[in-house]
């Protein structure tokens, strides 16, 4: 672990007080990088990630220097700050950490100043950004919107709204309208917005409000014609024919529907053409986003999915996949999601289950996961350790179908290198 990462680990991952008055007053400091940039901002519940590598690429394929700022990690810390597809480096992320650290001791110094984690983290990268002079930053929101640090950017050239579901209730509230209204938070006034073509209706009224509040302007959605959904789909968007993408499932179709949409917002800034857009949408790679590895004992499925949303999502790209093959699943949740309805989802696609730990301080109790799961599979076991539940599952599977890893990427992170190397 780098110096960098330390510091950032050592701070709180919650402050006491909401809003945005923590990080205008440490990006005030480091003398607002962030306002030499341009942006697109993307929120919502599942799919940012997605969207956001989707449209990244689509700039880079288009010859611009491409910022991308995305949370959590899967593996490696860097990867939550890349220029063109390329972790920032441990150097220029001490570098970049180290001034923002002494921009905190000196806010420190003056009163009661307590960053948190993200806060931070958010500063270092627009200070990274701008130093290399990126053309252009796509920025993934870390939670809600409204009230995250990233929302402190004054004027995004496209604001993306991806799936809007249940998750983090406890910070966002307990509604689709509540959830919705701080995810909508990131709309400025006159900004372009383009959404997820199949958004929840309740979430689809807030939206529609928050544009009309802010003056702006809700890119309208093209017919979408599915011509192909798996591994490999294709699909036609309005005038765009045969479009491929090589993120498994009918949702990342959506995903690659905003980012084309947020393409187009874009050519009135940028010079992106057609070709690029192709290129874009087929090449973007996302791991642990339904992430197939091919190996001697069978086929693993690594899968983010880590609230229900994502579960259902995943489900429904398992029987698009696997239709008809045997299933066993390596499943840890957090206590804190919606795990019971999760699992009764999972169990219902899967012929076993190996309930695991999640390396996490947040897991607080993966035994009451496990006795929610027998409730829908009688013959589900535990597992505690991760590779040892790997290892179960691959036996029990023996080549025949697929081993679907999921839950949380937490639990993706911890395993990719394992399976990989299977």
């Amino acid at each position: 672990m780098t110096n960098a990462e330390k510091y950032i680990h050592s701070l709180g991952k919650f402050g006491k007080k909401s809003g945005l008055d923590n990080i205008k007053k440490l990006l005030d400091v480091l003398g607002n990088p962030q306002d030499s940039l341009k942006f697109v901002h993307i929120a919502g519940t599942n799919g940012k990630g997605s969207v956001s590598n989707f449209i990244s690429q689509i700039l880079i394929e288009s010859g611009y220097k491409t910022g991308l700022f995305t949370s959590p990690f899967i593996e490696i810390f860097n990867e939550r700050i890349k220029i063109n597809n390329k972790n920032i480096s441990d150097n220029d992320l001490d570098i970049c950490v180290k001034k923002v650290k002494t921009a905190v001791d000196s806010l420190k110094a003056c009163g009661d100043y307590n960053p948190i984690e993200f806060e931070v983290i958010t500063a270092a990268a627009f200070l990274y950004f701008a130093s290399q002079k990126c053309d252009i930053v796509v920025l993934e929101v870390g939670l809600g919107g409204r009230l995250d640090c990233t929302n402190v950017i004054k004027n995004p050239i496209v604001c993306a709204i991806c799936s809007i579901s249940f998750d983090h209730t406890k910070y966002l509230g307990d509604t689709i309208e509540k959830i919705a209204f701080e995810k909508c938070g990131i709309l400025k006034e006159n900004s372009a917005v383009v959404c997820y073509p199949k958004l929840d209706k309740k979430a689809e009224i807030v939206l529609k409000e928050a544009v009309c509040k802010t003056n702006s302007h809700l890119y309208p959605h093209k017919e979408i014609k599915i011509k192909k959904s798996g591994t490999t789909s294709v699909f036609d968007y309005g005038e765009y024919k045969n479009i491929k993408i090589n993120l498994c499932g009918i949702h990342q179709i959506y995903n690659a529907a905003v980012a084309l949409d947020a393409a187009e917002c874009l050519k009135n800034t940028f010079d992106i053409t057609d070709e690029s857009i192709y290129k874009g949408l087929e090449n973007a790679r996302w791991m642990c986003r339904f992430e197939i590895f091919e190996k001697k004992d069978g086929t693993f499925v690594i899968d983010g999915a880590h609230n229900f949303d994502g579960v259902l999502k995943l489900c429904d790209t398992v029987k698009t996949v696997f239709g008809g093959k045997k299933i066993i699943t390596v499943f840890g949740m957090l206590n804190e999601k919606d795990y019971e309805k999760s699992l009764e989802k999972i169990c219902s696609v899967s012929d076993f289950v190996i309930i695991t730990s999640v390396p996490s301080s947040r897991q607080t109790d993966f035994e009451k996961i496990f006795k929610t799961a027998k409730k829908y599979k009688n013959d589900a076991v535990l597992i505690e350790d991760n590779f040892e539940a790997v290892r179960c599952a691959a036996m029990q599977n023996n080549g025949e179908g697929a081993v679907i890893i999921a839950g949380s990427l937490y639990l993706a992170g911890n395993l990719r290198k394992f399976v990989d190397k299977f």
